[in-house]
């Protein structure tokens, strides 16, 4: 059987974000979403989640582009700048573990229903940093994690195109040999990295027409863009285009042709 997850991430970076996010779970084909809690939405965000067809989420820890918690954590304009001071060891890592902690806290304070983790911008895909993820997952009892890996053909010979597909594929194979045996599930398949803030209705039906029997995730990125968006988050302006492929009728017809499911992460963890 094809199972598809399809999760939306960063709710709770902006109030438009989340209003779009909003309106992909209830009238499209997402089923997941990943809640960030350094987002400047974040308590929208929490207040949202109730309103969903379902009721359990994703941490979507982050050290970048947002604002820190704790006044001892150093954050980044993107992941390129934590990728360099790990690699040159001037990243502390008990900081770094200290502000996911602190960002699991308001997750759990809240009363939400914790069932996987990942990261803005795929941090956790560094070695240094999966250990940190690793760890604060057993300690809060997160049963999944997100493993990125695999994803489309390329679509281009693009010098960029082929980098990325090289730098994912280099990160995954590490990844696999560190989650050994952790005993943390994650999805048999993956989609969506290459294509982030880009997706369109012709790009998730050739994603539709990949799916394997298994499970697969699917990140998206959906969302409306409101003023802070657009001044602050400009990487997002995407959102509106994915938010009316994800919703559109065309995309749920793809869906009960290729023969898939769509599922919970909650779902998920039931399965065998």
């Amino acid at each position: 059987m094809k199972y598809l997850i399809v999760t939306a991430d960063d709710l709770g970076l902006a109030k438009s974000i989340n209003d779009g996010i909003v309106t992909a779970c209830k009238e499209g084909i997402v089923t997941a979403v990943s809640v960030i809690p350094t987002g400047e939405a974040i308590q929208d965000a929490l207040e949202a989640v109730k309103a969903l067809p379902f009721r359990d989420a994703g941490a979507h820890l982050s050290l970048s582009e947002t604002n820190p918690l704790l006044d001892t954590s150093k954050f980044y304009k993107s992941h390129n700048g934590l990728f360099f001071d790990i690699l040159s060891g001037r990243a502390d890592l008990g900081d770094i573990y200290s502000e996911l902690k602190a960002q699991l806290e308001v997750l759990k304070r809240s009363g939400l229903k914790i069932t996987h983790i990942n990261s803005h911008e795929h941090i956790h895909m560094m070695p240094k940093i999966l250990d940190i993820f690793i760890r604060l997952a057993k300690e809060y009892d997160v049963q999944a994690i997100r493993f990125p890996r695999g994803d489309r053909p390329a679509a281009g010979s693009s010098i960029v195109e082929y980098y990325k597909k090289a730098v994912l594929g280099h990160f995954a194979s590490n990844m696999r040999k560190d989650l050994g045996e952790t005993g943390l599930k994650y999805t048999d398949y993956f989609f969506g990295l290459l294509d982030a803030g880009s997706l369109d209705i012709d790009k998730i039906k050739i994603v539709l027409g990949l799916l394997k029997d298994g499970v697969t995730e699917f990140v998206t990125h959906p969302g409306f863009l409101g003023p802070k968006v657009l001044n602050r988050y400009s990487w997002h302006t995407g959102g509106e285009t994915e938010l009316f492929a994800l919703t559109d009728n065309r995309i749920k017809a793809a869906i009960k042709e290729n023969g898939v499911e769509l599922i919970t992460y909650e779902k998920f963890l039931t399965l065998k």
